[in-house]
């Protein structure tokens, strides 16, 4: 009896194994664009609206914009080389003579906008001062973290601040 007892229990667990290991069919599928940060130490997650330059199949990979928005309210961070090479993994620090940067609307638009880095043009002078850290990048998808503080706004006389801020944005 003890036998039979030890043969049911055995079969069992090697068809419970068998099964469990079931390798599937479907691969799993691959996260949604995100876009969270910490604005003056309030979390935001943006929920709308994602966007990323795509990689050309021809030139370099030099210039990218990414962008995302959580209600009315917009950021939008650039990495502009112009360079014959692509962007790689990498970190990405606001200086001048860069056109490294990130504009927040935290009012949503046409409110002031808030600038850190150089988005727009180089300049011998940048505003507030951050970085972007590019932790995977390829034709599907941009992948990283960011912080910044950004120059005070000539309207309001205020500065943001943005901290803790990661990305996963599909091209």
């Amino acid at each position: 009896m003890l036998i039979y007892f030890r043969y049911f229990l055995l079969t069992g667990v090697v068809i419970l194994l068998m099964t469990g290991c079931k390798k599937s069919d479907n691969p799993a599928p691959a996260p949604s664009s995100y876009m969270r940060f910490k604005l003056n130490g309030v979390q935001v997650t943006c929920d709308n609206n994602f966007f990323a330059t795509p990689k050309s199949t021809t030139a370099a990979d030099a210039n990218i914009i990414f962008y995302a928005r959580w209600g009315n309210k917009s950021l939008d961070m650039q990495l502009f080389t112009y360079l014959a090479s692509d962007i790689t993994p990498g970190t990405y620090t606001f200086t001048s003579l860069k056109q490294y940067g990130a504009e927040i609307y935290p009012d949503g638009s046409p409110g002031p906008v808030y600038v850190a880095g150089s988005p727009n043009a180089p300049a011998a002078v940048i505003a507030g001062s951050g970085q972007i850290t590019i932790t995977e990048i390829n034709a599907q998808y941009l992948k990283g973290t960011f912080d910044f503080v950004t120059g005070a706004n000539i309207n309001t006389g205020l500065t943001m601040t943005v901290t803790n801020g990661e990305f996963y944005i599909k091209r």
